[in-house]
This record gives structure tokens, sequence and C-alpha cells, in this order.
């Protein structure tokens, strides 16, 4: 049945959401998921205990994450019973943001397939408007609160004050349509007093959310920093900074399967060099169960998408955890960990 579902909303997609203005698509979308009770079929959610991981010592029913992008919590709600083994809100900054000016969505067809780019901003209601809404979250999966800062200051106060709010927080220094953010990662000193002090800050699981853009800083200086501070889960990565004329910035962060390439050489590469020491939460390019199974079998703790959701649909996930109980089966293995290659471990 999930079949079924995943083949016609490509249908869908391919013949009206794809053809829609893009702000049209998606107001539509979130629409949707605000008033069609998916989450309740219990079609999109996989039961195999097998399938369950940890980061940071918390437990999640499975290693798929819904990505940072949706600031509206009725429709993480919604998302929570839609397959993930996480949901992470959109990152959270201490003043409200309008966001950039529209156009600040277009799509990008590629070789690989369908993709996005943006230049949202943060568009978010800010701080005290998510401390005053977060409790009021059901929570069927856990929550990853991500927040974003143009100083160490707004980091330390927005993990102080969201922490007993979220199961892990994610700290985003990697966001490429917003300058200040960005530029953290050509500033590793400074990032390592940011890491200590936000370390400082919560006893919670911290994730750090670095760029593609950067991947000789992120091994030479940014996760060997974080590390030190004892923040030992990354997310690689973020979106990609590419020119986009159609934007109102000129330029925004690309999405989708064209970074899917890239994102596991990344894996690879970082798992190679910090072994165990970093649990990794792959993300970029997932859009289907064989891309979410490579990034499993070269050493990802869990791989996180996006775009994915938008183009293939609510069924992914479940065709994706589908795809995993097989390689299981078939392989006799009694965890997704022992999936790994002994090299990557």
């Amino acid at each position: 049945m999930i079949g079924t579902i995943a083949a016609l909303y490509r249908l869908l997609y391919a013949g009206v959401l794809c053809r829609l203005p893009e702000p049209t698509a998606v107001a539509l979308g979130q629409a949707v998921l605000r008033r069609v009770p998916l989450g309740r079929l219990p079609v999109f959610r996989s039961r195999d205990p097998r399938l369950a991981v940890t980061l940071g010592g918390v437990r999640l029913p499975n290693p798929l994450i819904l990505a940072s992008m949706y600031d509206d919590l009725a429709v993480l709600e919604r998302a929570m019973g839609l397959g993930f083994g996480a949901v992470t809100t959109k990152s959270i900054t201490r003043a409200p943001r309008p966001g950039h000016p529209e156009p600040n969505l277009v799509r990008h067809d590629s070789p690989a397939g369908p993709g996005l780019v943006n230049c949202n901003g943060f568009k978010n209601p800010g701080l005290d408007a998510y401390r005053a809404a977060l409790p009021r979250l059901p929570r069927r999966v856990p929550l990853i609160v991500a927040v974003a800062g143009e100083s160490i200051d707004d980091y330390v106060r927005l993990v102080a004050a969201l922490a007993p709010l979220a199961d892990l927080l994610e700290f985003n220094i990697s966001s490429p349509n917003t300058a200040l953010v960005y530029e953290w990662s050509r500033k590793p000193e400074e990032l390592r007093a940011l890491f200590r002090e936000v370390r400082a800050a919560t006893p919670r699981p911290l994730i750090l959310k670095i760029s593609p853009d950067f991947a000789e800083e992120n091994e030479r200086a940014i996760i060997p920093a974080a590390l030190d501070a004892g923040v030992t889960i990354v997310n690689y990565g973020n979106t990609r900074r590419v020119a986009e004329p159609r934007l109102s910035q000129g330029a925004g962060g690309l999405s989708g399967p064209a970074l899917f390439q890239s994102t596991l050489a990344n894996l690879r590469r970082t798992r190679a060099k910090f072994g165990e020491a970093v649990e990794i939460i792959a993300t970029g390019g997932v859009d289907t169960p064989d891309k979410a199974l490579a990034l499993i079998r070269a050493g990802a703790s869990a791989c996180g998408y996006f775009t994915g959701f938008v183009t293939r649909g609510p069924g992914l996930a479940r065709l994706i955890l589908d795809r995993l109980s097989g390689e299981l089966d078939q392989t006799g293995a009694r965890d997704l960990a022992a999936l790994r290659p002994t090299e990557a471990l």
C-alpha cells in the first residue's frame, strides 16, 4: 500500500505541484499537513525495533530525521506521525525575523533529480514565541530544536532557554543564506569559544550543523574543536551555497539529490578520520531508500532529509524503513550499527 501512496504522490508532484508557483505549492503542502491527519494512519510508520538508534543517549525509533525547515508547530506535530525517528524545528533566533523577501524559494532540476534552492533567511517568530508554544507540542518522537545566532551570547541564551523543551539541540553555524551565520565556518578560533560556551549552557545532547562548503575546515579545525568541547554529534550538513538569480538575494542554499555524492564522500572521510568519537547525521540528497541505506552502510548514525519529503512525499520514510528492515533480514544483522563495514568503525 505504501508503494501505491508513494507512486500517486510522485504523479501529483510531477503533474500539479511542480507546475504551481513555489509560494502556492508551499502554502498548499503545509495546509494539507495541518488539516489532513495522515499521521494517524499506521501505514506510514514501521514498528521494527531493530531500526532504533541513539543520538547523544536519546533513543530514536529509527534513524530518519526530518531536517530543519518548518516553523509551524502544527506541521511538525503531523510530521511526527509520518515515519520519522525525530523531527527538527526551523532554526530559532532570539528576535523574530521576517526572512528574506520573495522570491525566496525556487526549484532546481539536475540530472540527479528535482531539488530546491532557498534563501528563507531564518523566517521565524523568535525565542519568546517558541518558548511559549513548545510545551504544547505533543511528542510522538524526539524533538530536535534548532537555533542560530550571530554572536556567542545569542547561542548561549537560545540554548539555555530552549534546552528544557528539547530532546536534542542543534546549533546551526552554516546557513548559506544568512551571511553572519555562514561566516562562523570561516572563524575556527571563535568557534572554539562558541562550542565551550554552548556546551556549558546545557547538559542536553548538542548537534553541530556544519556546511558542505567548508569540508577542509570541518575536518581540520571545526569538528576537532567541537569534540574538544564535548559536542559529539555532527549534522553533516547544510545546504550548499549557489548563485541563483531568480532569488531575491541572488544566491541561496541548494538542497536535493545533487548533493548526495558529496554527502556520502563527506561522511566517509569524517568517519574514517574521527571513528566512533563522533555521531554523524548525514543530511543532503536522500530521496530514495537505496541512498539512505548507502549512508547507513558508510557509517551514518542517522540520516536527515527535507527536500525528499517535498518531492517524494510522506511515503518516502516508510519506503526507506522497509528497505532497511529488508537489509537486516537479508544480512542477519541484529541492528543498523551492524551494517557498517569494519573499515568504517
